[in-house]
């Protein structure tokens, strides 16, 4: 008699935990079905913007009616050049030209600026002189952080811009910058530590933000004069302290070709050691740039780099298991195997590389 309400209790206890995985999963979607809800009445107050995007696109032929002024651009000096903020620090003279009451030096505008607050300006005079012409003439002083988005695809052969826009306040209908291709130019003594300076660019613009900003009588067209700095990075970084390193490995790794198949332990451990110290070296050799999501060309002759050592490693690895030390004639001719493995790895990673190197050049 004792042993029947023990069996009882058992035949209750599956119920019980039936009814609570029950009410879990009804627990569960209550709470879903309420997240959803929440979520939709959400977005029912949302309202979704219009995909506005800007432009700059050429000049073109300006307004008649509007202001021509004329802009020119003298650099000085050109320092702290960022890739990883990708910003630059510019100091020069920017001056203007114009006929007409209009002061555009009082709209005047350089809108790649990073820090407004940081951006020096002195007028050189305190009214804009009257030139002989009856023009207007006034000069600036600025000194400032300016913003670049830097293109690392090429690096350490890449080539880039240091851009100044200045731009006008009032719409293109109304006042049109035109660069002063004459007068424009940069410091012969201007330096950039590690690049060339090779040009001074310009280029008249029509700046369209693709909005009135809120205004009906606005079009939201600025005009707009590009700067632009042509710089080249010194070659003597990619032949000198990224290329010799790598190419001194390498001929490390082949020479494990060149010793006799005998010698197992030295020919493996050469690969393996040249293996592991270009690792090393790309890491080190792209130390001066940020990362990027895409690979640089010192990333794709790395990776060449890498396909020659693992195909010394595997002719290492073929001769080791077939060897046979007693059989002379068969060593001889592993031997002129390595050696056209030898001449085949060499010549191809010069002619991949070479191209690689003159495609960007």
């Amino acid at each position: 008699m004792p042993s029947q309400p023990l069996h009882n209790s058992h035949s209750q206890t599956p119920m019980f935990f039936w009814f609570l995985s029950l009410f879990m999963v009804v627990a569960s979607i209550l709470l879903v079905l309420s997240g959803c809800s929440a979520r939709n009445n959400d977005n029912a107050s949302v309202v979704m913007a219009k995909p506005l995007t800007g432009k700059l696109t050429p000049l073109g032929i300006p307004d008649p009616s509007a202001e021509r002024v004329t802009v020119g651009l003298y650099v000085i000096n050109v320092y702290d050049i960022n890739l990883s903020s990708q910003t630059y620090y510019l100091t020069g003279y920017v001056w203007m030209r114009w006929k007409g009451e209009n002061d555009p030096t009082q709209s005047l505008e350089f809108t790649n600026t990073v820090e407004e607050w940081g951006l020096l300006r002195k007028d050189i005079y305190e009214k804009p002189l009257v030139l002989e012409d009856g023009s207007y003439y006034q000069a600036t002083r600025i000194q400032g952080r300016f913003f670049q988005p830097f293109d690392l695809t090429n690096y350490p052969l890449d080539k880039q811009k240091l851009i100044l826009l200045i731009e006008n306040s009032d719409n293109a209908d109304k006042v049109v910058f035109l660069p002063d291709t004459d007068a424009s130019g940069y410091d012969q003594n201007l330096m950039a530590p590690g690049w060339d300076i090779t040009s001074l660019q310009m280029e008249p613009l029509i700046h369209d933000y693709g909005t009135n900003f809120g205004d009906p009588a606005d079009p939201g067209t600025y005009s707009t004069v590009k700067f632009a700095l042509d710089l080249t990075r010194m070659q003597n970084l990619f032949i000198w302290k990224l290329m010799l390193p790598l190419v001194i490995v390498l001929f490390t790794n082949w020479l494990a070709l060149l010793l006799s198949p005998t010698r197992i332990d030295v020919r493996t451990a050469m690969p393996a050691t040249a293996l592991l110290t270009t690792v090393f070296l790309q890491q080190a050799s792209l130390d001066a740039i940020p990362q990027v999501a895409s690979l640089v060309l010192m990333d794709k002759i790395y990776a060449v780099a890498y396909g020659v050592i693992v195909l010394t490693f595997a002719r290492i690895i073929w001769d080791n298991t077939h060897i046979n030390e007693q059989d002379a004639h068969a060593v001889r001719t592993m031997q002129r195997m390595d050696l056209i493995s030898l001449v085949l790895q060499v010549t191809g990673f010069v002619l991949v590389t070479g191209f690689m190197v003159w495609s960007v050049l």
